[in-house]
């Protein structure tokens, strides 16, 4: 976390947390969700605006992390803002190539391929990894970078990553099987 926002967070240690103002999307970008928009209407405003400062998009990934229940948020200064998930809290692009794969997630954290728990096809065909810093769908413009084999008698298949061989599982409820909030609110 960068030294100003902890200087932040220890001047003004009781800021409210906010839900439903910024969104990652199935692809690593953030978005704002401008509630406050004259005219502002959930149905059609409420998967935001991409966020394109590079320096902004900066600040959030280095100040991006979650909480132990499996809430995700940006520390921003001395606010907390929960970020709404589209897929899941990490992105992952790959790099290298089927045989030699790195995996990076949306912030520039390399991922450990060895700590790679399970791997599984969520609803709407994505590809989830339960990584050692948490859960991630891997960037669908980087599914062909991969070796999935096909499985036996109806089985989802195997994801090939180097050395490593992970059986697919198909996981109905990603944010379940995976441990995330995909919509932090407050309680009550």
């Amino acid at each position: 976390m960068d030294e100003q926002v902890l200087r932040a967070m220890a001047r003004w240690p009781n800021v409210p947390a906010v839900y439903g103002w910024l969104r990652l999307g199935r692809r690593g970008q953030w978005f704002l969700i401008d509630r406050n928009s004259p005219g502002f209407d959930e149905r059609i405003h409420g998967e935001g605006s991409p966020i394109g400062n590079v320096q902004i998009n900066e600040f959030i990934a280095r100040n991006y992390q979650a909480e132990s229940d499996g809430r995700w948020y940006w520390q921003n200064g001395p606010q907390r803002v929960y970020v709404d998930l589209q897929a899941a809290p990490l992105v992952v692009r790959v790099l290298g190539t089927a045989q030699r794969p790195g995996l990076v997630d949306h912030t520039g954290v390399e991922i450990d391929i060895a700590a790679i728990d399970a791997a599984g096809i969520g609803p709407d065909g994505e590809l989830l990894l339960a990584t050692g810093r948490g859960g991630a769908v891997v960037h669908d413009l980087d599914l062909g970078s991969l070796l999935i084999e096909a499985g036996d008698d109806g089985a989802a298949g195997t994801l090939v990553l180097g050395e490593r061989r992970i059986t697919l599982a198909e996981w109905a409820d990603p944010a379940a099987r995976l441990g995330f909030v995909a919509k932090p609110r407050p309680a009550g």
